[in-house]
């Protein structure tokens, strides 16, 4: 078992762990899991991935 590792993570207004946070935990458990957990928790990452959205700065020229 790897050891303990303190992090500080964030939460949304509704009370949900943030998605960063969701891949960061998922990426901590996956190494220490039986190989058909793993596969559940990697697919769990690439959904997060999938909705997590990017939002990119618009250039405005007047």
């Amino acid at each position: 078992m790897a050891p303990l590792q303190l992090q500080s993570m964030q939460w949304t207004p509704d009370g949900e762990l943030h998605p960063a946070d969701r891949i960061t935990l998922l990426n901590t458990l996956i190494p220490q899991c039986i190989p058909t957990i793993q596969i559940e928790l990697i697919k769990a990452v690439e959904r997060i991935a999938i909705t997590q959205t990017t939002l990119t700065p618009q250039v405005c020229e007047s």
